[in-house]
């Protein structure tokens, strides 16, 4: 491990912003120099050798949104291509009268120079689709994806109830014309996306390291919230056309893979909110905390090949029960013409799990040696919250779990106690990035460093890996 540090907490969130929130929603960036650490509406900027260099902020300012909006699900992301840090963000409103959502959208923030201390653009695409079922819309976790041509922006739609699912919404955004300032850059948008008779779910862009004019998605399916043994994977073909004013094509397929299944809840230690959301009493935690879905996480594309990991149901040999534990995939996409060819498959896959112990939020990224590193959090009904990590040699399994940063202190947060469900959040992603031309990954996940303020006590540890041997 070359560094590691600790990122935004939930006591810095609490001092930028002014309020307690869970889960600590994961997003990291680093290049140049730096490393950019986005969690929920509290953003910080570190320089790699871990000294802070930007205090902890609210990421309403950040983002120019007014301090009461609703603000989630933030990601950020260093293109070395153009030299840009690039973020995004999810707002949205209700409407006073109906308690109805009202709008919502996306903040785009580009950097104006490489240097993320510096002045960013604000761009905002407007996710409220009136003209859909049910709408004005939710556009619910945004996933950011960006290749040489584009940004890309996945959102899981649902409608002002926000309880009906429309599907996958796809929008491609101009890079050029984000780093260059356009006031109305090129987009375009791929509408209520499906998928072997079901909508798209969490589809995820590639951050890619391939060469220009296709980008990849790849999601996964399991509509019965049950298990599955497919994939599909997604292509945009001709993608510089955005910036033209055209539109690129969207193709879709659909290939088989190991199963894969929703995962337990985990079970960690029992815990103690008493801040002011909990009582003058205080009130317990129960120690579950939600493992959430299988759906895929955030993808990479690198040396031809599309790198993605997800959540899911194991049984360890010897092991007392099911544990949530993660699925990984390396799959080799081919395009003929406009469309995904039948050779798309998956080349290598496998598991990662341990006894006693539950896997969740998984990241993962290749380096150009294609050598791999995960992160994760994990605990268990004797371990408390931690950071962990996993490593593949080139053309290898993964190797033994191993932790990055201990947790020291229960689950304490509010969404853990019996009055707001007695499940606690954690996270609904982790996060990492490879520094291009070397086999460095930086990786963040969440974990519990502290006792907090009463209220949560989530923190995240940020950490640099030397993939070389």
């Amino acid at each position: 491990m070359l560094h590691s540090f600790d990122g935004v907490s939930a006591l810095d969130n609490k001092a930028a912003s002014g309020f307690d929130l869970e889960p600590p929603d994961e997003g990291l960036a680093a290049g140049n120099g730096y490393v950019v650490n986005f969690v929920n509406v509290t953003g910080q900027i570190h320089s790699t050798s871990g000294s802070l260099l930007v205090k902890p902020f609210f990421l309403n300012t950040f983002f120019q949104e007014s301090p009461t909006a609703n603000t989630s699900d933030p990601r950020v992301f260093y293109d070395a291509a153009s030299g840009r840090w690039i973020a995004t963000i999810l707002e949205y409103a209700f409407d006073s009268t109906t308690g109805l959502l009202s709008e919502s959208h996306v903040d785009v923030a580009t950097s104006r120079s490489s240097d993320p201390r510096g002045q960013f653009r604000i761009f905002r695409v407007d996710t409220t689709n009136p003209d859909h079922a049910g709408c004005p819309c939710l556009a619910d976790y945004p996933i950011l994806g960006v290749d040489k041509d584009n940004v890309y922006v996945s959102t899981n739609e649902f409608d002002k109830t926000l309880s009906h699912f429309n599907g996958a919404q796809l929008y491609a955004i101009s890079k050029s014309e984000l780093a260059f300032g356009a006031s109305a850059p090129h987009v375009v948008g791929y509408q209520n996306l499906s998928v072997a008779g079901v909508s798209g779910y969490h589809v995820q862009p590639a951050n890619s390291y391939g060469p220009a004019g296709v980008e990849y998605l790849m999601s996964s399916l399991d509509p019965n919230g049950t298990f599955d043994n497919r994939l599909a994977v997604w292509a945009l073909t001709d993608t510089g056309a955005v910036t033209r004013g055209g539109t690129p094509t969207l193709s879709v397929r659909v290939i088989s893979s190991e199963a894969y299944a929703a995962p337990p809840n985990a079970q960690t230690p029992v815990g103690l909110c008493t801040g002011n959301l909990c009582g003058s009493a205080g009130t317990p935690t129960t120690g579950v905390v939600a493992s959430d879905f299988d759906a895929m996480q955030e993808i990479q594309y690198i040396n031809g090949n599309l790198v993605g990991a997800l959540d899911t149901a194991v049984t360890v040999p010897g092991d007392s029960g099911s544990r949530a534990g993660i699925a990984w995939f390396v799959v080799h996409p081919q395009v003929t013409g406009s469309s995904l060819s039948s050779q798309t498959r998956v080349t290598r896959q496998g598991y990662v799990a341990q006894s006693g112990e539950y896997l969740l939020y998984p990241h993962i990224n290749m380096t150009q040696n294609g050598a791999m590193a995960m992160t994760f959090g994990f605990g268990g009904p004797a371990t408390y919250l931690s950071a962990g990590y996993a490593t593949a040699p080139s053309g290898k399994p993964f190797g033994a779990i191993r932790t990055a940063a201990a947790g020291v202190a229960p689950d304490n947060g509010f969404t853990a106690t019996a009055t707001f469900g007695g499940v606690g959040r954690w996270g609904d992603y982790s996060n990492g990035q490879i520094i291009p031309g070397t086999n460095s990954v930086w990786l963040a996940t969440q974990y519990i460093p502290n006792t907090g303020d009463g209220n949560a006590n989530w923190g995240n540890r940020i950490f640099e890996l030397d993939l070389s041997q």
